[in-house]
């Protein structure tokens, strides 16, 4: 995913074992070289992927192919063209850029793998464990660091919208610091501004109000429909919670979502930048569902 791979240090071994507790907790783990259970495992109802490694050709395409950083470096050079055309037509005021964190800047493949080689699903407790202790594992996508750093050069604030944790924000700032991607402005108040995280809802409106109101924002970036406007999720499409419906239903949700994007097709590469992730996301909401999930393939259409 990026060649800015992060050296275990004594806490990264420390927060891999406690990941691999829980994974081995599952009955197998493949013979990777990962340190072992320091500890019983804290639970025993992980539950387990139900087609397993389902998710392993998405995370190797992140992690091994040339073409996944050339989609990254493509996105964040139009970003950086794009933020440059709206400012030579802008008129004074304080400007900003709002980003996503997770898989748009800061590459979490480690965790991935993780998960991969146990056969588990995810589960937030072990996303929490990575979250407050895996700050010094995560990484950095292609292209990110560069936008970021040239925006702030053209006095451009770049605002994180992220779902990390509020209680883990001292270690989400820890890991922003070792990768030089920090919050920074005039004050410390100001800077705490700058990283919104989640707190009561993931939902992202009120907090990309928050940008709206105290700068003209001029790009957003992420690599979730939901990161630019919560309408786009599954489960506001008005059809429900998308978990819960039948599966002569999900054919349709699915139209619908794409009806939703393709009714805003102008946006996408002018003020909207989308980072690709085939690794997890809103888009997965109408599978995990087992060999039924194969009925969402169809095949193409046929030659008019």
């Amino acid at each position: 995913m990026h060649n800015n791979r992060v050296y275990y240090s004594a806490t990264a071994r420390t927060v891999v074992a406690t990941l691999v507790i829980a994974f081995t907790a599952c009955g197998w783990v493949f013979g990777q070289d990962v340190p072992p259970p320091l500890a019983p495992p804290p639970y025993t109802d992980y539950k387990a992927e139900e087609l397993a490694n389902r998710a392993l050709d998405a995370n190797l395409y992140m992690e091994t192919s040339a073409e996944y950083r050339a989609c990254c470096y493509q996105a964040y050079n139009l970003a950086l063209f794009r933020l440059k055309a709206e400012l030579a037509q802008a008129k004074a005021g304080k400007f900003a850029v709002v980003m996503d964190l997770d898989e748009t800047a800061v590459d979490n493949s480690g965790f991935q793998a993780t998960q991969l080689r146990s056969g588990l699903a995810y589960d937030q407790r072990l996303w929490d464990v990575w979250e407050e202790q895996g700050f010094d594992m995560v990484g950095l996508i292609p292209g990110a660091k560069e936008f970021i750093l040239e925006a702030r050069k053209l006095d451009v604030a770049v605002v994180y919208i992220s779902n990390r944790n509020e209680k883990f924000r001292e270690q989400t700032k820890k890991a922003l610091v070792r990768l030089g991607i920090e919050p920074k402005a005039k004050t410390d108040a100001e800077a705490e501004k700058l990283l919104k995280l989640y707190t009561t809802s993931t939902d992202k409106t009120a907090r990309r109000q928050e940008a709206e109101h105290d700068y003209m924002v001029l790009l957003y970036i992420g690599d979730n429909l939901r990161d630019f406007d919560e309408k786009l999720a599954f489960d506001k499409l008005g059809f429900g919670e998308i978990k819960k419906l039948p599966a002569e239903q999900l054919a349709g949700v699915i139209k619908a979502r794409k009806e939703a994007v393709d009714k805003q097709k102008g946006i996408w590469g002018d003020k909207w930048i989308l980072l690709p992730n085939p690794a997890y996301g809103d888009w997965t909401k109408p599978l995990d569902r087992g060999r039924s999930d194969y009925d969402r393939l169809t095949p193409p259409a046929s030659a008019k």
